[in-house]
C-alpha cells in the first residue's frame, strides 16, 4: 500500500507542474485544451490527495526522495493539500469558460500549475530548504499571475507592491533558514524539536519567520499589497485569497517545533488583532464587492495569525481550510451576487424593529447560538472541549451565529422567527461540533499540543467582548451619530489604494 501512496504523492507533486509546462509550450495554439488540462491535473491531484488522507488516517505515511528533495504526506500535509488542490481545481475549472477566447488563458493555466506545484512542495517538504524553495516559488508564480494583464497600469502596480512585500518576507525566511542550518548543521524538519539555539539566536530566527508570515498573509505593516491586486482576473483572485495568503499560517505551523520566544508570539498577536480590526472596518464601508472581499480576507488572515500567536494550531488549520473554500466561492460568484443584489434592491425594504423589540432581538441573537453550541457539545461526550483550539473555534462560531441570527431577526422579529432560527442553529451547531471534533482528532498527531487555554487567550477574548459590548451600547447614542460620518470617511480613505509611482509600498 505504501508503494501506491508514494506513487500518488509523486503524481500529486508532478501533475500540476507538467500541466504548466504543457500550457507554456502548446497553450497559445490550443488554449481551451490547455485550460482543461490544467483543471484535469488539479482535479486528479485532489482525488489522489483524498486517497492519501485515508491512508494517513490509518497510520500510514507516504514519503519519497532524499536529502533536500525529500517529501512526506503526514496528516497536516494532506489537510493542506486538500485545500491547495481543491481551490486550484475549482478556480481552473471556472477559468475554462471565464477565459474562453482570451489570448492570455495559457498564461493563467501555466501560472496556476506552477503555483499549485510550489504550494504542494511547501506543504510536503521535510527540509527547511525544501519549504523555503516552495515558499519562494509560490510567490514568483503569484506575481506572474497578477501580471496576466500586464498592459493595465493597475495590474503593474499590484505586481510591484506584491513583489516588494514578498522580497522582504522571502529574504527574512531565507536568512532564518540559513541561521538555523549554520547553527544546527542540519536542515531536516524532524530535528527541529531538538534544536536548542541560544536566546538571542532563537529570538532573531523567530522574528524573521514572523516577518515572512506577515508579508505573505498581508498583515500590518505589509497589508497594502493585497487590495492593489484586484486588476487580476477573477480566477487569479480566487487562488490568491483562498490559497496564497494562507501560506503565512502554514509556515508558522510547519516551523512551530522551533523555540518560540514571547516576543514572536506577541508580534503575531498584535499584528493579527490589529489587522483583523483594520480589515473588518474597511470591509464594512467598501462600495465595491471585490474590494470588500479583499479586506475581508485581510481580516480573516488576522484571525488566523492571532490563533498562531496563541498557539492554537488546530484552530489555525481548520480556519484556513474553511476560509479557503469559502472565499473561493465568494470570488467566483461575485458576478452573480451583484446581479442578485440589483434584483432585490428594487424591492421595498422591510421595516426594521426599534426600541424594546430591538433589545429583545439583540439578547436573543446572542443567546440562541450559545445555547445551540452548548447543547451540541454535550452530545459529544468524547470531545475534550476544554482544548484551547476548540474553545477558540467555538467562540468564532458563536460570534458568526449571533451575527446571522441578528440579521434574520431583523427580517422576522417575532416568536416564529426566533424558533426557526433556534432550530437551524441547533442543526448547524451539531454539524459544526462534529466536524471540529473529527478534524481536531485527525490533526492532533501532526500538531503541537495546546492542552489548556493560556492566559493570553482569555485576555484577548475578554478585551474583544468588552470592545464589542461598548460599541453595541454606543451604537444608537448621539455621540455615535456625530462620529459616524467622521469615522466612515476616515476608514474609507484608509482603504483607498493610490497608484504607486515607484515600487515602494505606501
Amino acid at each position: 500500500m505504501l508503494v501506491l501512496d508514494e506513487a500518488a504523492l509523486t503524481a500529486v507533486l508532478a501533475a500540476p507542474l507538467l500541466a504548466a509546462v504543457a500550457a507554456t509550450t502548446v497553450g497559445r495554439r490550443v488554449p481551451v485544451l490547455a485550460t482543461r488540462l490544467g483543471a484535469l491535473a488539479a482535479g486528479s491531484g485532489f482525488i489522489l490527495v483524498a486517497g492519501l488522507a485515508v491512508s494517513s488516517a490509518r497510520g500510514e505515511q507516504a514519503a519519497l526522495g532524499t536529502g533536500v528533495l525529500a517529501f512526506a504526506a503526514d496528516r497536516l500535509a494532506v489537510a493542506v493539500l486538500l485545500l491547495i488542490f481543491g481551490v486550484s481545481t475549482v478556480a481552473q475549472a471556472f477559468a475554462v469558460r471565464y477565459l474562453a477566447g482570451d489570448p492570455r488563458a495559457w498564461w493563467f493555466t501555466a501560472g496556476a500549475g506552477l503555483l499549485t506545484a510550489a504550494s504542494a512542495v511547501m506543504a510536503t517538504a521535510t527540509t527547511l530548504i525544501g519549504i523555503a524553495v516552495g515558499w519562494t516559488a509560490a510567490g514568483v508564480a503569484l506575481c506572474l499571475l497578477l501580471g496576466t494583464y500586464w498592459q493595465l497600469p493597475s495590474a503593474r502596480d499590484g505586481v510591484r507592491r506584491a513583489a516588494v512585500a514578498f522580497l522582504i518576507g522571502d529574504g527574512a525566511l531565507w536568512v532564518a533558514v540559513g541561521l538555523i542550518i549554520v547553527r544546527t548543521e542540519n536542515g531536516d524538519m524532524a530535528a527541529l524539536s531538538a534544536t536548542r539555539p541560544d536566546a538571542a539566536m532563537a529570538t532573531l530566527v523567530s522574528v524573521l519567520i514572523v516577518v515572512a508570515a506577515l508579508s505573505r498573509s498581508a498583515q500590518i505593516p505589509f497589508h497594502r499589497w493585497l487590495p492593489a491586486t484586484l486588476a487580476a482576473p477573477t480566477p487569479v483572485s480566487a487562488l490568491l485569497h483562498a490559497g496564497v495568503v494562507n501560506a503565512g499560517g502554514i509556515l508558522l505551523i510547519r516551523l512551530s517545533p522551533l523555540p518560540s520566544p514571547a516576543l514572536a508570539a506577541g508580534l503575531l498577536v498584535i499584528a493579527g488583532t490589529t489587522t483583523m480590526a483594520y480589515g473588518a472596518a474597511i470591509m464594512l464601508v467598501k462600495p465595491d464587492i471585490k474590494g470588500a472581499l479583499a479586506h475581508s480576507t485581510m481580516a480573516q488572515m488576522g484571525f488566523m495569525i492571532l490563533t498562531c500567536g496563541l498557539g492554537l494550531w488546530a484552530a489555525t488549520v481548520i480556519h484556513l481550510v474553511a476560509h479557503g473554500f469559502y472565499k473561493a466561492t465568494l470570488f467566483l460568484s461575485s458576478g452573480s451576487a451583484i446581479a442578485r443584489h440589483r434584483r432585490f434592491a428594487a424591492l421595498p425594504a422591510a421595516p426594521r424593529p426599534a426600541g424594546r423589540r430591538r433589545l429583545v432581538n439583540l439578547v436573543t441573537a446572542a443567546a440562541l447560538p450559545l445555547v445551540a453550541l452548548s447543547a451540541a457539545a454535550e452530545l459529544f461526550s468524547t470531545w475534550t472541549h476544554t482544548h484551547a483550539a476548540e474553545q477558540a473555534l467555538l467562540l468564532f462560531a458563536w460570534v458568526t451565529g449571533a451575527a446571522a441570527t441578528w440579521g434574520w431577526l431583523q427580517r422576522r422579529p417575532n416568536v416564529a422567527g426566533a424558533v426557526s432560527a433556534g432550530a437551524v442553529l441547533l442543526l448547524a451547531a451539531v454539524g459544526y461540533v462534529a466536524l471540529i471534533s473529527t478534524a481536531t482528532e485527525f490533526l492532533a498527531p501532526a500538531l503541537p499540543d495546546t492542552p489548556a487555554a493560556p492566559p493570553a487567550v482569555w485576555a484577548t477574548v475578554t478585551a474583544a467582548l468588552i470592545l464589542l459590548g461598548t460599541l453595541a451600547g454606543l451604537r444608537g447614542s448621539r455621540v455615535a451619530d456625530a462620529l459616524r460620518r467622521v469615522v466612515y470617511t476616515h476608514v474609507l480613505s484608509a482603504g483607498s489604494v493610490h497608484p504607486a509611482t515607484t515600487g515602494a509600498q505606501r
